[in-house]
């Protein structure tokens, strides 16, 4: 049991070396640029996708990661897009509506997809907790809606949404608000890199390793 025990420790410290090492290629003198923090999400990312690509597709705007501990140690809501990001997130204040009765009844009435309809099922929660989208872009616009038409304000939202259809598109129109975010640029996330972002946060407001 002690040598499987050491092994595993072993590994886990190698490929966290691994990690760093691929970040330091591709960032290069940009490095510097990032905050500790910052970077510990960062590798929590390139660990969980094995995609070093994601240390240049990362955006972090207006302190998030300051903002999302600050959440977490307050017990505030996390509101995300789909069943499988919940699966993974460890947090108990956990919140999806995608199958929610209401949600379906809005869905229908509104003519929107359900994705959009979770959110504005959930805007009060949204309201000083956190957003996860790791799946829809249809998510984001609407929690964008909620913020820039019904003051919905945020303390983070987490934008993942994979695809190549208006993904991309989701994540730089939240960019341009002034609600702290992490995001990717272009087409690439999903859900193991919203949970790992999500999951990193949680970490560091318990002083863990993220």
């Amino acid at each position: 049991m002690g040598a499987t025990t050491k092994d595993g420790l072993n590994i886990a410290e190698k490929s966290r070396e691994i990690v760093r090492n691929k970040i330091k290629c591709v960032l290069g003198d940009k490095l510097k640029e990032y905050s500790n923090e910052e970077l510990t999400i960062m590798e929590r990312v390139v660990h969980a996708t094995a995609d070093e690509e994601y240390a240049k597709l990362l955006v972090f705007k207006n302190n998030p990661v300051e903002n999302g501990i600050e959440a977490i140690k307050n017990k505030k809501p996390i509101v995300v897009d789909v069943n499988m990001v919940k699966a993974g997130i460890r947090y108990d204040n956990l919140h999806n509506f995608i199958n929610d009765r209401e949600t379906y009844k809005m869905a229908k009435k509104e003519q929107i997809t359900r994705a959009m309809a979770s959110m504005r099922v959930a805007k009060k929660l949204i309201n000083g907790g956190i957003v996860v989208i790791g799946n829809a872009p249809t998510a984001l616009f609407e929690v964008i809606r909620l913020i820039n038409e019904e003051d919905i304000k945020p303390k983070l939202v987490i934008g993942a949404p994979v695809g190549f259809v208006k993904a991309g598109e989701s994540k730089e129109a939240l960019r341009h608000t002034n609600i702290p975010s992490i995001t990717t640029v272009g087409a690439k996330g999903g859900t193991p890199v919203a949970v790992s972002i999500a999951n990193g946060i949680i970490a560091l407001s318990k002083n863990k390793r993220a």
